[in-house]
Parts: C-alpha cells; sequence; structure tokens
C-alpha cells in the first residue's frame, strides 16, 4: 500500500509538471509564471497613449507659439502698410516740388518758334504790316530781332494771324529768321502787382516746355483740416492775345492740411532801376506743405502727416534779367503780354 501511495504521489507530481509547463530556461514554475505576468503589463502601458494632462500641455504650448507667430506676423504688416504710406506721402511730394522747381526755373524765358519774313521788307520810319511765318508766341509791345545783315530790334505794335507791325528802320529780304532775346522781368509774378503771386498762389509764365509757346501757369494751395483736407492745383493756359480764360485746373495733392489759411508759398524779391524805371524780380520761392495719408494707421487708427519744405526754388531767368538790369542794359528787359495781368 505504501508504493501503491509513493506511485500514485508521483503520478500527481508528474502530472503537475505536465499541466505547468515552462518556459525554455525558466528554473521553476514560480519564476516563469511571473516573467509571463510582467511582460503583459508593460505591453498594456505601450499602447494607452497620451494622458488628459499631456494632451491639454501640448495644446498650450503650441497655441502660445502660434500666437506669437500670428502676432510677429501683424506687427510686420502693420509697420509695411505704415512705412508704404509714409513713402506715397513723401514720393507725392517730391513730384510736385520737381515739377514746380524745373517751372520756375524756366518762368521769365522768352522765345519764339522757328519764325521768318515771308516778304521783302523796306525800311519805313512809320509801322508798318510785314506778312511772316507765324505769329505764334507773338505779342504787342515784345521786342523781336529781326536777323540778317541788316539786324535789327524791333517793337510789336499789331498783330494779325499771319501779320506784325512795327518801326522796321532797316530794309530786310524775305526769309530773315526773326527771335525774341531777354527775359521777362515779373516771369515769376511778385506779390503786391495786378493778379500777383500771394501765400496759397503761385503765378508764373514763360517757355516753361522750351517749345517756343508761351504759357501761363498758376499753383493753387488751399489748406484744409485732417477731418476735410485741402488741394494743390495747378493750371497751365498757352497766352494768346485777347484771351484771358483760365483752363481746367489739376489736383496735384489731394490731402493738403495745416488749416485754413496756411501760407504755402514765401516770394523772395529784389528791386533794380534801369532808365529811371523800377523793376521787381522774384529772386527765388519758397514752398511748404503739409500732407496726410490717404488711410489710417492700422494700429492708432489716425492719419499719418508730413510736412516738407523747398525754400530756394530759383527762377534762373529772371535772375539773368536781373543781372542785366544791374548792369543797365534795357533792351533785353521784356514787357509782360497785356493778357498776363487779368487771368
Amino acid at each position: 500500500m505504501s508504493a501503491h501511495f509513493r506511485n500514485h504521489t508521483e503520478f500527481s507530481e508528474q502530472d503537475l509538471r505536465t499541466v505547468t509547463p515552462q518556459r525554455p530556461g525558466a528554473k521553476g514554475n514560480s519564476s516563469g509564471t511571473s516573467k509571463m505576468r510582467f511582460g503583459s503589463r508593460s505591453s498594456r502601458a505601450a499602447s494607452a497613449g497620451f494622458t488628459l494632462i499631456e494632451m491639454l500641455v501640448s495644446v498650450t504650448v503650441l497655441s502660445v507659439i502660434m500666437g506669437g507667430v500670428v502676432a510677429a506676423i501683424s506687427t510686420a504688416e502693420q509697420t509695411f502698410t505704415r512705412t508704404e504710406q509714409k513713402t506715397d506721402m513723401y514720393e507725392n511730394v517730391r513730384a510736385v516740388a520737381e515739377l514746380m522747381a524745373q517751372e520756375v526755373g524756366q518762368a521769365g524765358l522768352v522765345s519764339l518758334p522757328a519764325t521768318t519774313t515771308s516778304a521783302a521788307i523796306a525800311a519805313n520810319a512809320a509801322a508798318q504790316a510785314v506778312t511772316v511765318s507765324s505769329t505764334t508766341s507773338m505779342y504787342v509791345g515784345e521786342q523781336v530781332l529781326v536777323a540778317g545783315t541788316n539786324e535789327e530790334l524791333v517793337t510789336i505794335t499789331a498783330l494779325s494771324s499771319t501779320q506784325m507791325s512795327g518801326i522796321f528802320t532797316k530794309a530786310h529780304v524775305s526769309g530773315v529768321a526773326i527771335t525774341a532775346l531777354g527775359s521777362f522781368v515779373s516771369g515769376v509774378m511778385p506779390t503786391g502787382v495786378t493778379d500777383g503771386s500771394t501765400a496759397n498762389i503761385l503765378n508764373l509764365f514763360g517757355d516753361i516746355n522750351g517749345d517756343g509757346t508761351l504759357v501761363y501757369v498758376r499753383y493753387t494751395c488751399t489748406p484744409g483740416t485732417s477731418a476735410s483736407p485741402g488741394t494743390l492745383t495747378r493750371s497751365v493756359n498757352t497766352i494768346t492775345p485777347g484771351s484771358n480764360a483760365i483752363g481746367t485746373s489739376q489736383t496735384l495733392l489731394s490731402t493738403v492740411v495745416g488749416g485754413t489759411g496756411l501760407a504755402c508759398f514765401s516770394i523772395s524779391t529784389t528791386s533794380a532801376t534801369v532808365n529811371s524805371i523800377a523793376y521787381t524780380f522774384v529772386t527765388s520761392v519758397g514752398f511748404t506743405v503739409s500732407v496726410q495719408s490717404t488711410a489710417p494707421d492700422p494700429q492708432t487708427k489716425a492719419y499719418g502727416q508730413m510736412t516738407k519744405s523747398f525754400l530756394n526754388l530759383s527762377p534762373r531767368n529772371v535772375a539773368a534779367g536781373l543781372e542785366q538790369a544791374q548792369n543797365s542794359i534795357s533792351n533785353r528787359l521784356q514787357a509782360s503780354p497785356p493778357n498776363v495781368a487779368s487771368y
């Protein structure tokens, strides 16, 4: 019976060993079973993902970064817009100043398009009408030079579309050139004369474009307020005898500020006397203008403003006339066209 019990016990232990398999290399049932359970927990932890706290932290950090990027882009865009507005204001004022400087410099220039006599002219102590190729830019009171071997200065006393009248003391052949010399004393109209310049109006005339055509130019500056900006306009009129109509004005600046009545132009003059006749010459023109941007600043919502001054625009042809007057040369000082004082 003891043998039978032993055999039964051996059978039971063998059965237990068979029922509980061991992993290769394991030293016992307890150790093998423990290792299998540890591997199962590790696999579940690896597949669990982020926790709620980790997700919230990640979203918060990403939001801060994106907010900084958006703020930087917005600041850069506002800076670009602000710089662009200032550049536009500066470019507009500079373009106007360059145009004005060119026209002030040309003011006072006297010239004619190519003009010749169309027939022979006999000497005569009395005024006579002679046919010429063109009377463009001629006016009563102008002194013209009749060239050729018998060169002389002739003062025009009357005009028609094809003829000029004057006293020709010398004979001239057909085809002789007729030119105009000198400069206009009042090429830039001084203040205090009929139709003269003022603190907000600049009047000038002459062969402004250098093409032999006399034109009259008027700049009108009307400053306004930030809420209601003013303008700077320019009108150009070809000088034609008997006509004093002002043409349509062109707006050069539409955002002029500084206050109603603010002066835009300053005129400097010098006087000279020749043959007991006193002349007033404009020696320099100053131009000061304040403008504002066409759109408000994207951040402050206020309009940007800029003030520019150009204080020494020189009328070189008028200055040449002053030099001639100071040297007592009067036959190069041209009288103004009669209708200049009535525009």
